[in-house]
C-alpha cells in the first residue's frame, strides 16, 4: 500500500479522498497551518497529495496571502519532498490559470491568469516543473468548478434558490460549462497516484451542461418542482454590464477539453452528471 500524504484533508475534496481510500492507500493528513514543513517527517511518504491553498474568494484577499500560501507554501513543500526522496508529487491547480479570456480550454491553451489566485497557482506549477526529475515525479491537475457533497459557494447558493423558489429566472440559459463531481475528480486522483503519470491533466464530468439543465438535474434530484423562467434580453444586458462576473458564471460558456488525459491515463469518469448532483443533493 502506498503512503499518501494529504495536505488540505478538511476541505470536500480531502475529505472524501480520504474516506473512499481508507483501506486503499496508508494516509497521513497534515495541516500546514499548524506544522512548518521543515517540522514535517517525509519519510517514508510515497506520494504527496497537495490540496491546500487559499481559493478564489468573492470577499477581498490581500493578494500577497495568495502567493505565501499557493506559491511559496507549495514550492517550500515540494522542495521539501524531493530532498528526503518521495517519489511523486500530485498537485491540484485550477482553471483560473488560464485566465476569463477564454470559452474552451486544453492544455496547450495559453495560460495569461488575471487574478492573484490564478497567478499563485501558475507560479506553483512552473516551480513544481522546474523540480521534477526522473525520481520525483510532478503531476497537476486543472480542475474546473467541483460539486458534490459538503460543496460551498455558489453552488450551495443554487441548491437553496431551488429549494425556496417555485419559479426561477434562469430558463432558456443555453450556455456550456464544464464541472466535475467530486466523486469523479477523487476517481482522476486515484487514477493519477496509480499511474504515476507526469504532466498536466484536466477533467470534466462526462460533458458540459447549461445552467438551466443545472437547476432542472438539482430540482429534480431534490425532488422539487420548480418552473424555470427566461429572463428579458434586455434584464441580461443590464446584467452583462453592472455584474459581467455574475454574467459570466451564468450566461457564458466555458468547455474544458479533457481527452488527452482520459487518453494518457485511460481514465473515464465513473459517475453521470445525473448521478453526480443526486450524490451531492443527498448529502447537503
Amino acid at each position: 500500500m502506498k503512503k499518501v500524504l494529504v495536505t488540505g484533508a478538511s476541505g470536500f475534496v480531502g475529505q472524501l479522498f480520504c474516506v473512499k481510500n481508507k483501506d486503499r492507500y496508508i494516509i497521513k493528513t497534515v495541516s500546514l497551518q499548524n506544522i512548518k514543513v521543515k517540522d514535517l517527517d517525509l519519510s517514508s511518504v510515497d506520494v504527496i497529495l497537495h490540496l491546500a491553498g487559499i481559493a478564489h474568494r468573492m470577499e477581498k484577499t490581500d493578494d500577497s496571502l495568495y502567493y505565501d500560501v499557493n506559491y511559496e507554501l507549495t514550492k517550500e513543500l515540494a522542495t521539501a519532498a524531493k530532498a528526503a526522496n518521495v517519489s511523486h508529487f500530485l498537485f491540484v491547480s485550477t482553471i483560473k490559470v488560464y485566465g476569463d479570456e477564454y470559452e474552451l480550454l486544453t492544455p496547450d491553451t495559453e495560460c495569461r491568469p488575471n487574478d492573484a489566485y490564478g497567478k499563485s497557482k501558475l507560479l506553483a506549477e512552473e516551480a513544481l516543473n522546474g523540480l521534477e526529475s526522473e525520481h520525483f515525479k510532478v503531476s497537476i491537475v486543472r480542475p474546473p468548478l467541483i460539486y458534490g457533497q459538503g460543496v460551498k459557494g455558489n453552488m450551495k447558493k443554487l441548491i437553496a434558490l431551488v429549494e425556496k423558489r417555485k419559479y426561477i429566472p434562469f430558463g432558456n440559459i443555453n450556455n456550456l460549462r464544464s464541472i466535475v463531481g467530486v466523486d469523479n475528480f477523487v476517481a482522476l486522483l486515484d487514477r493519477v497516484i496509480e499511474t504515476r503519470k507526469s504532466g498536466t491533466f484536466l477533467i470534466q464530468d462526462t460533458e458540459p451542461v447549461s445552467t438551466s439543465r443545472l437547476i432542472s438535474e438539482i430540482s429534480k434530484a431534490k425532488n422539487i418542482n420548480v418552473k424555470l423562467i427566461s429572463i428579458p434580453r434586455v434584464m441580461r444586458f443590464t446584467i452583462k454590464k453592472i455584474a459581467p462576473e455574475i454574467y459570466k458564471r451564468l450566461f457564458g460558456s466555458l468547455v474544458v477539453d479533457d481527452s488527452a488525459t482520459r487518453n494518457i491515463l485511460n481514465f473515464e469518469p465513473p459517475y453521470s452528471f445525473e448521478e453526480g448532483v443526486r450524490l451531492m443533493v443527498k448529502n447537503n
